[in-house]
């Protein structure tokens, strides 16, 4: 027989269920179809899937759909390390020649645990300095990847003057937050809370919030999403259909996807 409290745990998951998700950074690449079915029919109608090398971009460029599953390419931190200027042209170029079928840059970014020597951090900063420089021609977002290295990301965004950029799984404190935020810089939240993070969230205006799943790194599917969007709605003081609706509308706007977008692709 139910109890109250099961009836209760079954409405939330229902009414959870009944709203419409956008997961705003994901690798749909690294997970296989049925993946990406269960998502789309768990409520989450908007996946962006991010490249970061050649094999990754090719894949995600296969993947996107223009419908549902929309794709970012560029040249991830790990791979900025090791590569020659041959495929950094290459991945420039596919940006280039693709940008009718991507709706931004990414991921590409600062990472200090892997840039581990002078040499490697100058060689992200030059590789992400690139593909700014190109998301800035086509008039396209670009989606960061920072791993303790925020001060110095900002820094260069600053100096590059860039503008539509959105800040992966933020790791930022409040301060830094707050810089971002007044840039017009937009955010978004993994599905793994932290009491940094929830801190932050609280000073980021909700119009420059979205939820991320990061699957598979960090969720383990795009529908883990809604883990995210409960993160922002506790945060925020919200409840969680508000927050759905929120995000939702913020990643479709800064990926400018609507029908001008789904006419364009197809």
């Amino acid at each position: 027989m139910y109890g109250a409290k099961t009836l209760e745990i079954e409405r939330d998951t229902q009414e959870r269920t009944n709203v419409e998700l956008a997961d705003a950074h994901c690798h749909l690449d690294m997970v296989d179809a049925n993946a990406i079915a269960s998502s789309k029919a768990y409520g989450v109608s908007v996946m962006i899937t991010n490249g970061g090398s050649m094999k990754a971009n090719m894949e995600t460029l296969r993947i996107a759909d223009g419908k549902h599953v929309f794709a970012a390419i560029g040249m991830g931190p790990e791979e900025a390390v090791n590569a020659g200027e041959e495929e950094v042209e290459f991945s420039l170029g596919l940006v280039r020649k693709n940008k009718g079928r991507i709706v931004g840059v990414g991921e590409v970014g600062l990472d200090y645990k892997i840039a581990d020597s002078f040499e490697r951090v100058a060689l992200q900063k030059t590789v992400l300095e690139r593909f700014i420089d190109i998301a800035a021609e086509l008039g396209i977002p670009i989606s960061i990847h920072s791993r303790n290295a925020m001060d110095d990301l900002l820094k260069l965004l600053e100096e590059k003057k860039a503008e539509k950029v959105h800040l992966h799984f933020f790791e930022g404190d409040v301060a830094q937050a707050k810089t971002a935020a007044s840039r017009g810089y937009f955010i978004s939240v993994p599905p793994i809370e932290s009491s940094k993070r929830n801190r932050a969230i609280k000073e980021i205006p909700i119009e420059q919030l979205m939820a991320e799943s990061d699957s598979p790194a960090a969720g383990a599917l795009p529908k883990d999403v809604e883990k995210s969007v409960m993160i922002i709605a506790k945060a925020k003081g919200i409840d969680y259909a508000r927050a759905a609706e929120i995000t939702t509308a913020n990643t479709k706007r800064f990926f400018n996807i609507g029908r001008q977008n789904l006419m364009r692709m197809h």
